[in-house]
């Protein structure tokens, strides 16, 4: 696996805020950060013979196909749906969280992956698959616990071709068709500008205490963070998403939603860093493997 970049802008490319509605980056066009880049060689050159010669097969080197584009239209409707499936997936991780912070614990993160169902109504294509994790050395870093699982998708996928995160990797998973088609990951936790998960079991007098952060990397390269406060922060929620849409302006009076592209450029340096990158992976591998082969 290569050594990543200094920043993530080839990774996404967002277009400059003076265009009124920058398109999403493909995700198959994304360079892959976890992919070495192998130099290609051509067929060496041949000098024709005679015409009669040549023989069927033999004719010019035509390079393979791109890739095909993904087969999900990632719509503002889609993108306000998962914003608001975190923000509940937040609310209840938040709960159990609480309720068994002495007793059988639980990790601060959880993880969902999105798919939609193309036979459903344009306002219910969202279908999840989630899992929450006991309170472990591994599970306390939530860039660990990312690197740990797309190794788990790797090795599954490597392994067998009928390999299913949504069983493998996930514990409660929606009902949907065979052809709900993989559209993206995302991340909740307990660690959160306002503390970490052991300041907020100190300082919370309940669960309606407790704030959470959400975040969401989708396969046309939209990024989103959203922040869920608690009763101390009057409950706000604040929306950050690195592509322009209608949900811009057509969020809840509860529901702060701004466009920041810089979510995007996200340096090494940041320690938001290494969460994006391997949402990325996995997102990147189950995306891959779950295609028809």
């Amino acid at each position: 696996m290569s050594e990543p970049r200094a920043t993530m802008s080839s990774d996404w490319n967002p277009q400059s805020p003076q265009q009124p509605n920058p398109a999403a980056v493909p995700w198959w066009a994304i360079e892959r950060t976890s992919e070495v880049q192998q130099p290609s060689y051509g067929p060496e050159p041949r000098i024709p013979g005679p015409r009669h010669s040549q023989q069927p097969g033999h004719g010019a080197y035509e390079p393979p196909a791109p890739p095909a584009p993904p087969a999900v239209d990632i719509t503002p409707t889609y993108r306000g749906a998962i914003v608001a499936r975190l923000r509940r997936f937040s609310f209840l991780h938040a709960r159990h969280a609480w309720e068994r912070r002495r007793r059988d614990p639980l990790a601060p993160h959880g993880m969902a992956l999105f798919y939609c169902e193309p036979s459903g109504q344009l306002y219910d294509q969202l279908r999840t698959a989630t899992r929450i994790f006991l309170a472990d050395e591994e599970a306390a870093s939530l860039p660990h616990l990312l690197y740990g699982l797309a190794q788990h998708a790797r090795e599954g996928f490597a392994a067998d071709p009928r390999f299913d995160p949504r069983t493998a990797m996930c514990n409660k998973t929606d009902d949907m068709s065979s052809q709900a088609v993989f559209a993206g990951i995302g991340v909740v936790t307990l660690d959160t500008p306002h503390g970490d998960w052991p300041t907020a079991q100190r300082t919370a007098r309940s669960e309606a205490d407790l704030p959470g952060r959400c975040y969401a990397r989708l396969i046309d390269g939209t990024m989103l963070v959203l922040d869920r406060g608690g009763e101390l922060q009057f409950n706000a929620m604040t929306v950050e998403c690195s592509v322009r849409d209608g949900n811009l302006q057509y969020g809840t009076p509860s529901m702060h939603w701004r466009w920041n592209p810089a979510i995007a450029e996200t340096p090494e340096s940041d320690p938001m860093y290494h969460v994006w990158r391997w949402m990325g992976e996995i997102g990147r591998i189950i995306d891959h493997g779950s295609r028809p082969r």
